[in-house]
Protein backbone atom coordinates (compact mmCIF):
# COMPACT_ATOMS: atom_id res chain seq x y z
CA UNK A 1 0.00 0.00 0.00
CA UNK A 2 1.35 3.38 -0.83
CA UNK A 3 2.04 5.91 1.62
CA UNK A 4 4.28 8.71 1.86
CA UNK A 5 6.33 9.35 4.25
CA UNK A 6 6.26 13.37 5.19
CA UNK A 7 9.02 13.37 7.49
CA UNK A 8 12.37 12.76 5.09
CA UNK A 9 13.64 15.08 2.73
CA UNK A 10 13.26 13.20 -0.20
CA UNK A 11 10.54 14.74 -2.73
CA UNK A 12 7.15 13.48 -2.41
CA UNK A 13 6.81 12.57 -6.38
CA UNK A 14 9.88 10.47 -5.88
CA UNK A 15 8.61 8.18 -3.51
CA UNK A 16 5.34 7.71 -5.56
CA UNK A 17 7.39 6.87 -8.65
CA UNK A 18 9.70 4.44 -6.40
CA UNK A 19 6.32 3.07 -4.59
CA UNK A 20 4.93 1.90 -8.17
CA UNK A 21 8.40 1.18 -9.97
CA UNK A 22 9.19 -1.47 -7.04
CA UNK A 23 5.57 -3.17 -7.47
CA UNK A 24 6.40 -3.32 -11.32
CA UNK A 25 9.34 -4.97 -11.16
CA UNK A 26 8.54 -7.58 -8.59
CA UNK A 27 5.58 -7.95 -10.44
CA UNK A 28 3.33 -7.40 -7.71
CA UNK A 29 1.60 -5.32 -10.87
CA UNK A 30 0.95 -7.30 -13.85
CA UNK A 31 1.40 -5.75 -17.71
CA UNK A 32 -2.42 -4.33 -17.76
CA UNK A 33 -3.29 -3.56 -14.73
CA UNK A 34 -4.50 -0.28 -14.27
CA UNK A 35 -2.99 2.55 -12.38
CA UNK A 36 -5.12 5.05 -9.68
CA UNK A 37 -6.40 8.12 -11.54
CA UNK A 38 -4.26 11.60 -10.72
CA UNK A 39 -7.43 13.00 -9.17
CA UNK A 40 -8.08 9.84 -7.44
CA UNK A 41 -4.46 9.34 -5.34
CA UNK A 42 -4.51 12.89 -5.28
CA UNK A 43 -7.10 12.63 -2.69
CA UNK A 44 -5.98 9.08 -1.85
CA UNK A 45 -2.25 10.01 -0.63
CA UNK A 46 -3.03 13.80 0.74
CA UNK A 47 -0.78 15.64 -1.91
CA UNK A 48 -1.54 18.14 -4.98
CA UNK A 49 -2.38 16.74 -8.56
CA UNK A 50 1.14 18.09 -9.85
CA UNK A 51 2.50 16.05 -7.77
CA UNK A 52 0.64 12.53 -8.79
CA UNK A 53 1.25 14.23 -12.70
CA UNK A 54 5.27 14.19 -12.50
CA UNK A 55 5.26 11.01 -10.71
CA UNK A 56 3.34 8.70 -13.67
CA UNK A 57 5.31 11.33 -15.80
CA UNK A 58 8.64 9.85 -14.65
CA UNK A 59 7.14 6.33 -14.70
CA UNK A 60 5.76 6.92 -18.33
CA UNK A 61 9.38 8.25 -19.84
CA UNK A 62 11.11 4.64 -18.25
CA UNK A 63 8.74 2.60 -20.38
CA UNK A 64 7.22 1.54 -16.76
CA UNK A 65 3.57 2.72 -17.37
CA UNK A 66 1.59 3.28 -20.62
CA UNK A 67 -1.66 5.34 -21.85
CA UNK A 68 -4.16 4.34 -24.34
CA UNK A 69 -6.87 6.57 -25.90
CA UNK A 70 -6.51 9.34 -23.03
CA UNK A 71 -7.47 6.36 -20.03
CA UNK A 72 -6.17 5.85 -16.98
CA UNK A 73 -2.01 4.55 -17.33
CA UNK A 74 -1.90 0.88 -16.93
CA UNK A 75 1.43 -1.32 -16.33
CA UNK A 76 3.54 -1.61 -19.66
CA UNK A 77 4.61 -5.40 -20.49
CA UNK A 78 7.90 -5.81 -19.26
CA UNK A 79 8.74 -9.44 -20.92
CA UNK A 80 7.86 -12.51 -18.58
CA UNK A 81 9.90 -13.77 -15.49
CA UNK A 82 11.20 -16.52 -17.08
CA UNK A 83 12.80 -14.06 -20.28
CA UNK A 84 14.37 -11.82 -17.54
CA UNK A 85 16.08 -14.78 -15.58
CA UNK A 86 15.97 -18.16 -17.02
CA UNK A 87 17.01 -17.79 -21.28
CA UNK A 88 20.39 -16.39 -22.02
CA UNK A 89 20.14 -15.43 -25.42
CA UNK A 90 23.20 -15.92 -28.25
CA UNK A 91 24.78 -12.52 -29.09
CA UNK A 92 24.20 -11.21 -31.85
CA UNK A 93 25.06 -7.83 -32.86
CA UNK A 94 22.32 -4.97 -32.42
CA UNK A 95 19.53 -7.72 -31.54
CA UNK A 96 18.40 -6.10 -28.53
CA UNK A 97 15.57 -3.92 -29.18
CA UNK A 98 13.85 -2.23 -26.57
CA UNK A 99 10.80 -0.30 -26.25
CA UNK A 100 12.02 1.36 -23.25
CA UNK A 101 15.37 1.78 -21.23
CA UNK A 102 15.19 1.67 -17.49
CA UNK A 103 18.49 4.54 -17.89
CA UNK A 104 18.68 6.00 -20.87
CA UNK A 105 21.75 7.49 -21.26
CA UNK A 106 21.37 7.90 -25.03
CA UNK A 107 18.44 10.65 -24.96
CA UNK A 108 18.93 14.34 -24.73
CA UNK A 109 15.57 14.99 -23.58
CA UNK A 110 15.25 16.53 -20.09
CA UNK A 111 14.07 15.09 -16.45
CA UNK A 112 11.19 16.29 -15.44
CA UNK A 113 12.25 17.18 -12.03
CA UNK A 114 13.21 20.60 -13.02
CA UNK A 115 10.68 21.64 -15.01
CA UNK A 116 7.49 24.40 -13.58
CA UNK A 117 4.82 22.74 -15.19
CA UNK A 118 2.35 24.18 -13.10
CA UNK A 119 3.62 27.71 -14.83
CA UNK A 120 3.43 25.22 -18.46
CA UNK A 121 -0.31 24.27 -17.63
CA UNK A 122 -1.67 27.99 -16.06
CA UNK A 123 -0.10 29.30 -19.61
CA UNK A 124 -1.85 26.63 -21.42
CA UNK A 125 -5.09 27.11 -19.87
CA UNK A 126 -4.88 31.08 -20.51
CA UNK A 127 -4.33 30.14 -24.55
CA UNK A 128 -7.22 27.71 -24.71
CA UNK A 129 -10.00 29.84 -23.07
CA UNK A 130 -9.24 32.48 -25.58
CA UNK A 131 -10.52 30.65 -29.33
CA UNK A 132 -10.85 33.77 -31.23
CA UNK A 133 -7.42 34.50 -30.41
CA UNK A 134 -5.86 30.71 -31.42
CA UNK A 135 -8.16 31.28 -34.95
CA UNK A 136 -6.15 34.33 -35.57
CA UNK A 137 -2.76 32.50 -34.77
CA UNK A 138 -3.09 30.53 -37.18
CA UNK A 139 0.34 31.09 -39.89
CA UNK A 140 2.14 28.14 -41.86
CA UNK A 141 5.14 30.11 -40.88
CA UNK A 142 4.35 29.92 -37.29
CA UNK A 143 2.29 32.15 -34.81
CA UNK A 144 3.16 35.97 -35.28
CA UNK A 145 3.40 36.78 -31.84
CA UNK A 146 5.86 33.56 -31.61
CA UNK A 147 8.23 34.64 -34.21
CA UNK A 148 8.10 37.95 -33.40
CA UNK A 149 9.80 37.37 -29.81
CA UNK A 150 12.01 34.36 -31.23
CA UNK A 151 13.34 37.45 -33.36
CA UNK A 152 14.29 39.25 -30.24
CA UNK A 153 15.36 36.18 -28.04
CA UNK A 154 17.94 34.59 -30.20
CA UNK A 155 19.71 37.98 -30.81
CA UNK A 156 20.12 38.87 -26.87
CA UNK A 157 21.12 35.25 -26.28
CA UNK A 158 22.68 33.76 -29.60
CA UNK A 159 23.37 37.24 -31.53
CA UNK A 160 21.59 35.88 -34.41
CA UNK A 161 19.88 38.74 -36.79
CA UNK A 162 16.27 37.71 -38.11
CA UNK A 163 13.13 39.41 -38.46
CA UNK A 164 9.83 37.83 -37.38
CA UNK A 165 9.33 37.73 -41.49
CA UNK A 166 12.33 35.42 -41.76
CA UNK A 167 11.78 32.78 -39.12
CA UNK A 168 9.76 29.41 -39.49
CA UNK A 169 8.51 27.34 -36.52
CA UNK A 170 8.35 23.49 -37.27
CA UNK A 171 7.53 20.66 -35.12
CA UNK A 172 10.94 19.60 -34.38
CA UNK A 173 14.29 19.99 -36.46
CA UNK A 174 13.20 16.95 -39.04
CA UNK A 175 10.41 18.59 -40.13
CA UNK A 176 12.31 22.05 -40.93
CA UNK A 177 14.55 20.20 -42.87
CA UNK A 178 12.02 18.58 -45.25
CA UNK A 179 11.21 21.94 -45.96
CA UNK A 180 14.94 23.15 -46.87
CA UNK A 181 15.25 19.75 -49.25
CA UNK A 182 12.44 21.00 -50.62
CA UNK A 183 13.55 24.60 -51.56
CA UNK A 184 17.32 23.85 -52.31
CA UNK A 185 16.58 21.52 -55.40
CA UNK A 186 19.14 23.72 -56.82
CA UNK A 187 22.17 21.57 -54.63
CA UNK A 188 22.38 18.46 -55.77
CA UNK A 189 24.92 17.23 -52.62
CA UNK A 190 25.68 17.75 -49.70
CA UNK A 191 28.98 18.48 -47.10
CA UNK A 192 28.25 16.70 -43.46
CA UNK A 193 30.44 16.20 -40.44
CA UNK A 194 31.93 12.91 -39.89
CA UNK A 195 30.95 12.10 -37.18
CA UNK A 196 27.86 14.12 -37.08
CA UNK A 197 24.22 15.06 -36.61
CA UNK A 198 23.28 11.00 -38.58
CA UNK A 199 19.29 11.86 -38.62
CA UNK A 200 20.12 15.28 -40.67
CA UNK A 201 22.20 13.51 -43.35
CA UNK A 202 19.94 10.91 -43.82
CA UNK A 203 16.79 13.36 -44.15
CA UNK A 204 19.20 14.84 -47.29
CA UNK A 205 20.06 11.22 -48.58
CA UNK A 206 16.27 10.35 -48.52
CA UNK A 207 15.06 13.40 -50.71
CA UNK A 208 17.90 12.12 -53.02
CA UNK A 209 21.36 14.65 -52.31
CA UNK A 210 24.29 12.73 -52.82
CA UNK A 211 26.53 12.93 -49.34
CA UNK A 212 30.28 13.90 -49.29
CA UNK A 213 31.41 13.55 -45.70
CA UNK A 214 34.30 15.42 -44.35
CA UNK A 215 36.42 15.44 -40.86
CA UNK A 216 36.00 17.37 -38.20
CA UNK A 217 39.02 17.09 -35.34
CA UNK A 218 38.93 20.01 -32.71
CA UNK A 219 36.94 22.02 -34.54
CA UNK A 220 38.60 22.44 -37.67
CA UNK A 221 36.80 21.12 -40.60
CA UNK A 222 38.47 19.56 -44.04
CA UNK A 223 37.81 21.81 -46.55
CA UNK A 224 39.71 20.49 -49.18
CA UNK A 225 36.74 18.02 -49.87
CA UNK A 226 34.64 21.06 -50.62
CA UNK A 227 37.07 22.34 -52.49
CA UNK A 228 37.46 19.46 -54.49
CA UNK A 229 34.22 18.31 -55.18
CA UNK A 230 32.55 21.90 -55.92
CA UNK A 231 30.51 21.20 -53.15
CA UNK A 232 28.12 24.32 -52.21
CA UNK A 233 26.31 23.39 -49.41
CA UNK A 234 27.16 22.13 -45.73
CA UNK A 235 25.88 21.16 -42.63
CA UNK A 236 27.55 21.87 -39.35
CA UNK A 237 27.13 22.49 -35.57
CA UNK A 238 29.83 25.11 -34.75
CA UNK A 239 29.15 26.20 -31.56
CA UNK A 240 29.28 23.13 -30.03
CA UNK A 241 30.11 19.82 -32.63
CA UNK A 242 28.11 17.11 -32.16
CA UNK A 243 28.88 14.63 -31.28
CA UNK A 244 32.68 15.01 -30.40
CA UNK A 245 31.72 18.49 -28.50
CA UNK A 246 34.31 20.92 -30.16
CA UNK A 247 33.83 24.68 -30.69
CA UNK A 248 34.94 26.10 -34.05
CA UNK A 249 37.75 28.55 -33.70
CA UNK A 250 36.95 31.92 -35.31
CA UNK A 251 39.67 31.19 -37.97
CA UNK A 252 37.77 28.18 -39.60
CA UNK A 253 34.32 30.18 -38.99
CA UNK A 254 35.92 33.28 -41.10
CA UNK A 255 37.33 30.86 -43.55
CA UNK A 256 33.98 28.82 -44.16
CA UNK A 257 31.80 31.90 -44.87
CA UNK A 258 34.17 32.73 -47.09
CA UNK A 259 34.47 29.63 -48.85
CA UNK A 260 30.22 30.09 -49.19
CA UNK A 261 30.53 33.50 -50.91
CA UNK A 262 33.54 32.13 -53.36
CA UNK A 263 31.09 29.46 -54.16
CA UNK A 264 27.91 30.95 -54.07
CA UNK A 265 27.37 28.20 -51.17
CA UNK A 266 24.93 27.61 -48.06
CA UNK A 267 25.57 26.53 -45.12
CA UNK A 268 23.52 24.78 -42.76
CA UNK A 269 24.32 26.00 -38.90
CA UNK A 270 22.55 23.27 -36.51
CA UNK A 271 22.75 25.73 -32.71
CA UNK A 272 21.03 22.54 -31.17
CA UNK A 273 21.85 22.98 -27.82
CA UNK A 274 22.99 26.75 -27.46
CA UNK A 275 21.96 27.98 -24.09
CA UNK A 276 23.51 24.85 -22.26
CA UNK A 277 27.23 26.23 -21.92
CA UNK A 278 28.73 26.03 -18.55
CA UNK A 279 32.04 28.07 -18.70
CA UNK A 280 32.16 31.40 -20.11
CA UNK A 281 30.24 33.01 -22.30
CA UNK A 282 27.88 31.47 -25.15
CA UNK A 283 29.54 31.16 -28.35
CA UNK A 284 28.00 33.14 -30.68
CA UNK A 285 26.37 31.87 -33.39
CA UNK A 286 27.79 31.86 -37.37
CA UNK A 287 24.79 33.74 -38.51
CA UNK A 288 26.12 36.65 -36.55
CA UNK A 289 28.89 37.02 -38.88
CA UNK A 290 27.27 36.44 -42.13
CA UNK A 291 26.97 39.77 -43.85
CA UNK A 292 25.67 38.10 -47.56
CA UNK A 293 23.11 35.94 -46.83
CA UNK A 294 25.15 32.32 -46.69
CA UNK A 295 23.83 30.87 -43.50
CA UNK A 296 20.21 29.39 -42.64
CA UNK A 297 20.54 29.18 -38.92
CA UNK A 298 18.51 25.53 -37.12
CA UNK A 299 17.59 26.46 -33.57
CA UNK A 300 15.95 23.79 -31.38
CA UNK A 301 14.86 24.20 -27.39
CA UNK A 302 14.83 20.64 -26.73
CA UNK A 303 17.07 20.67 -23.99
CA UNK A 304 15.39 23.21 -22.32
CA UNK A 305 11.89 22.26 -22.73
CA UNK A 306 10.29 19.06 -21.85
CA UNK A 307 10.04 16.52 -24.55
CA UNK A 308 6.28 16.63 -25.43
CA UNK A 309 6.87 20.02 -26.56
CA UNK A 310 8.56 19.87 -30.06
CA UNK A 311 8.89 23.22 -31.29
CA UNK A 312 11.96 23.80 -33.19
CA UNK A 313 12.42 27.12 -35.68
CA UNK A 314 14.86 28.25 -38.55
CA UNK A 315 16.06 31.56 -40.09
CA UNK A 316 15.81 31.80 -44.00
CA UNK A 317 18.48 34.12 -45.61
CA UNK A 318 16.37 36.62 -47.91
CA UNK A 319 16.91 34.85 -51.02
CA UNK A 320 15.88 31.65 -49.89
CA UNK A 321 12.94 33.08 -48.32
CA UNK A 322 11.80 34.20 -51.27
CA UNK A 323 11.75 30.23 -52.27
CA UNK A 324 10.13 29.00 -49.36
CA UNK A 325 7.35 32.17 -50.37
CA UNK A 326 7.03 30.60 -54.27
CA UNK A 327 6.26 27.46 -52.74
CA UNK A 328 4.17 28.00 -49.27
CA UNK A 329 1.57 26.34 -50.65
CA UNK A 330 3.40 22.84 -50.74
CA UNK A 331 3.74 23.35 -46.64
CA UNK A 332 1.19 22.99 -43.76
CA UNK A 333 2.06 23.87 -39.95
CA UNK A 334 2.66 20.67 -38.27
CA UNK A 335 3.21 22.50 -35.24
CA UNK A 336 0.40 22.84 -32.21
CA UNK A 337 -1.24 26.30 -31.99
CA UNK A 338 -1.90 26.38 -28.79
CA UNK A 339 1.85 25.28 -27.79
CA UNK A 340 3.45 28.21 -29.71
CA UNK A 341 1.45 30.65 -28.15
CA UNK A 342 2.18 29.26 -24.90
CA UNK A 343 6.11 29.09 -25.84
CA UNK A 344 5.61 32.87 -26.91
CA UNK A 345 3.98 33.80 -23.07
CA UNK A 346 6.79 31.93 -21.78
CA UNK A 347 9.80 33.51 -23.44
CA UNK A 348 8.03 36.86 -22.89
CA UNK A 349 7.38 36.74 -19.22
CA UNK A 350 11.25 35.30 -18.53
CA UNK A 351 10.11 31.96 -17.66
CA UNK A 352 12.22 30.88 -20.26
CA UNK A 353 15.49 33.02 -18.86
CA UNK A 354 14.99 31.84 -15.55
CA UNK A 355 14.37 27.79 -16.59
CA UNK A 356 17.89 28.00 -18.46
CA UNK A 357 19.56 29.29 -15.45
CA UNK A 358 18.24 26.78 -13.44
CA UNK A 359 19.13 24.11 -16.10
CA UNK A 360 22.88 25.26 -16.31
CA UNK A 361 23.19 25.01 -12.60
CA UNK A 362 21.48 21.62 -11.88
CA UNK A 363 23.40 20.37 -14.99
CA UNK A 364 26.72 21.40 -14.43
CA UNK A 365 26.37 19.96 -11.11
CA UNK A 366 24.71 16.52 -12.45
CA UNK A 367 27.47 16.38 -15.22
CA UNK A 368 30.08 17.05 -12.68
CA UNK A 369 28.93 13.97 -10.34
CA UNK A 370 28.35 11.37 -13.51
CA UNK A 371 31.68 12.29 -14.29
CA UNK A 372 32.45 11.76 -10.88
CA UNK A 373 30.69 8.55 -10.56
CA UNK A 374 32.44 7.09 -14.02
CA UNK A 375 35.60 7.85 -12.37
CA UNK A 376 34.88 5.96 -9.17
CA UNK A 377 33.29 3.34 -11.22
CA UNK A 378 36.00 2.26 -13.32
CA UNK A 379 38.83 3.80 -12.50
CA UNK A 380 41.76 3.78 -14.97
CA UNK A 381 39.83 2.05 -17.21
CA UNK A 382 37.60 5.20 -18.17
CA UNK A 383 38.42 8.32 -19.63
CA UNK A 384 35.89 11.06 -19.53
CA UNK A 385 36.01 14.43 -21.44
CA UNK A 386 35.10 17.36 -19.34
CA UNK A 387 31.58 18.67 -19.39
CA UNK A 388 31.91 22.40 -20.92
CA UNK A 389 28.46 22.58 -22.69
CA UNK A 390 25.27 20.15 -23.43
CA UNK A 391 24.54 17.00 -21.66
CA UNK A 392 26.45 14.22 -23.15
CA UNK A 393 29.93 13.03 -21.49
CA UNK A 394 32.32 11.60 -24.20
CA UNK A 395 33.64 8.38 -22.64
CA UNK A 396 36.52 6.16 -23.80
CA UNK A 397 36.63 2.72 -22.35
CA UNK A 398 39.37 0.50 -22.28
CA UNK A 399 37.63 -2.83 -22.60
CA UNK A 400 38.39 -6.41 -23.97
CA UNK A 401 34.92 -6.01 -25.84
CA UNK A 402 33.75 -4.18 -29.41
CA UNK A 403 31.97 -1.20 -29.20
CA UNK A 404 28.89 -2.86 -30.58
CA UNK A 405 29.39 -5.85 -27.58
CA UNK A 406 29.31 -3.13 -25.32
CA UNK A 407 26.29 -1.56 -26.63
CA UNK A 408 24.43 -4.99 -26.69
CA UNK A 409 25.57 -5.81 -23.06
CA UNK A 410 24.59 -2.46 -21.75
CA UNK A 411 21.13 -2.50 -23.50
CA UNK A 412 20.32 -6.01 -21.64
CA UNK A 413 20.83 -4.71 -18.39
CA UNK A 414 18.21 -2.04 -19.29
CA UNK A 415 20.95 0.72 -20.42
CA UNK A 416 20.91 2.67 -23.50
CA UNK A 417 24.27 4.21 -24.73
CA UNK A 418 25.21 5.17 -27.62
CA UNK A 419 28.30 4.53 -29.70
CA UNK A 420 30.29 7.34 -31.55
CA UNK A 421 30.58 5.01 -34.24
CA UNK A 422 27.21 5.30 -35.10
CA UNK A 423 27.63 9.17 -35.85
CA UNK A 424 30.37 8.18 -38.88
CA UNK A 425 29.26 8.53 -42.61
CA UNK A 426 32.57 6.19 -43.03
CA UNK A 427 34.39 3.54 -40.75
CA UNK A 428 37.73 4.60 -41.91
CA UNK A 429 39.21 5.29 -37.93
CA UNK A 430 40.29 2.40 -35.83
CA UNK A 431 37.90 0.72 -33.55
CA UNK A 432 37.82 2.71 -30.26
CA UNK A 433 35.59 1.77 -27.16
CA UNK A 434 33.79 5.38 -27.23
CA UNK A 435 30.21 6.45 -26.58
CA UNK A 436 27.81 9.83 -25.54
CA UNK A 437 26.88 9.20 -21.88
CA UNK A 438 23.53 11.71 -21.40
CA UNK A 439 22.72 12.54 -18.00
CA UNK A 440 19.67 14.98 -18.60
CA UNK A 441 16.92 12.30 -18.63
CA UNK A 442 18.00 10.38 -15.69
CA UNK A 443 16.61 11.82 -12.51
CA UNK A 444 19.28 13.10 -9.93
CA UNK A 445 18.61 10.44 -7.54
CA UNK A 446 19.04 7.57 -9.66
CA UNK A 447 22.14 8.77 -11.11
CA UNK A 448 24.29 6.56 -9.08
CA UNK A 449 22.53 2.89 -9.41
CA UNK A 450 22.45 3.97 -13.12
CA UNK A 451 25.98 4.02 -13.35
CA UNK A 452 26.49 1.38 -10.86
CA UNK A 453 24.25 -1.28 -13.66
CA UNK A 454 26.18 0.27 -16.47
CA UNK A 455 29.72 -0.69 -14.47
CA UNK A 456 28.09 -4.15 -14.28
CA UNK A 457 26.75 -4.50 -17.91
CA UNK A 458 30.72 -2.99 -19.31
CA UNK A 459 32.61 -5.86 -16.80
CA UNK A 460 30.99 -8.77 -15.23
CA UNK A 461 31.32 -11.92 -17.24
CA UNK A 462 27.84 -14.03 -18.10
CA UNK A 463 27.09 -15.82 -15.15
CA UNK A 464 28.68 -13.58 -12.29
Amino acid sequence: MLQIEKTIKKPYYVQIYEYYRDEIEARRMQAGDRLPSVRELAQTVDVSKMTIEKAYYQLASEGYIMRRNKARYEVAFLGSEKEDGQKKPIYHPGTVRRSFFRYDFGSGDMDMERFPLEVWRRYMNHVLSQPEYLMQCNDEQGVPELREILSQYIYQVRGVYASAESIIVGAGTPSLLGILTNILRSYSCIGVENPGFKLGREIFRNSGYDIFPFSVQNGMMDMDILEKNGIRLVYVSPSHQFPTGTIMPAGMRHRLLQWAEQMDGLIIEDDYDSELRYYGRPVPALQGLDTHGRVIYMGSLSKVLPSFVRLSYMVLPPRLLALYNEKRGLFRQGASVPEQCVLAAYIRSGEMARQVRRLRKDYQEKGNLMKELLLSAFGKDIEVSSLVSGVYCRVTLNSTYTAAELQYRAEKKGCRVLPIQAFYETQEQEERKEFLLSFSKIPSHSLKQAITVLHDAWTKKEGD
